[in-house]
């Protein structure tokens, strides 16, 4: 069975990277969730894909020059707020679905490591993202779940491989293969790939034998891998 995982929630119906929108990726049948952190300027982990607030929250400033507390008046009309790393951990491990956390470097690395491990969630927890950021989890926390991410269609080397010791390696999808997943099989490692909006191609992704896909739009990928058109009601 494919692992259906939303990417940052449910953006499609409700902001992405928000509670709500996580929320509604599981009720919809996302396995995980996959959500993005940033540090603000006193180094308190947020959701947040962007370097900046302006594209989400109308807010030309970059997250890493905004402290905390500030972001207490920053959101819409429709009430949603930045959520806290933590508050995302606590919601989706609740609610009994596994968080894959995309990290853009090694200090928001540590970040969330430490967050996971203070809530007692690690095992709920798969890392992905930066190179660097992954290493260092790697180092750092030696049973942490890694999904190494990958951008091109050539195989990681064997050392990389060593080093990171991935559970999973995650492309981008068009470049997934029969024999990228061989070869990994052959390691011991699944494959999931990002990120996949079209329902035809996720089910050729299924039928080649991905583990997990990664996607925007959660109820087409619950369509497809049931069997049934997606609920796009």
């Amino acid at each position: 069975m494919v692992v259906k995982i939303a990417h940052r929630g449910d953006p499609g119906r409700i902001r992405e990277n928000t509670l709500p929108s996580l929320a509604s990726a599981i009720d919809a049948g996302g396995d995980w969730v996959e959500i993005d952190v940033k540090l603000t300027r006193d180094g308190v982990p947020v959701l947040l894909h962007d370097h900046t607030l302006e594209r989400l929250w109308g807010v030309d400033r970059p997250i890493g020059a905004v402290a905390h507390a500030e972001l207490d008046g920053v959101g819409g009309a429709d009430g949603l707020r930045i959520p806290t790393l933590r508050d995302a951990l606590e919601l989706v491990v609740s609610r009994g679905v596994k968080v894959m956390v995309d990290l853009p470097g090694v200090a928001e690395a540590r970040a969330a490591a430490r967050e996971a491990h203070a809530l007692g969630c690690l095992a709920d927890v798969v890392f992905a993202g930066n190179l660097g950021g992954l290493a260092d989890v790697r180092q750092r926390v030696p049973e942490a779940v890694i999904a190494m991410s990958w951008s091109t269609p050539r195989l990681p080397k064997p050392e990389l491989l060593h080093r990171i010791r991935p559970a999973y390696l995650n492309p981008r999808h068009l470049y997934a293969s029969r024999r990228m997943i061989r070869k990994m099989r052959e390691r011991g490692i699944a494959l999931s790939v990002w990120t996949v909006d079209n329902p035809r191609r996720m089910a050729k992704l299924a039928a080649m034998g991905v583990d997990a896909i990664i996607t925007n739009d959660i109820r087409a990928l619950v369509g497809v891998t049931e069997g049934r058109p997606a609920d796009r009601g």
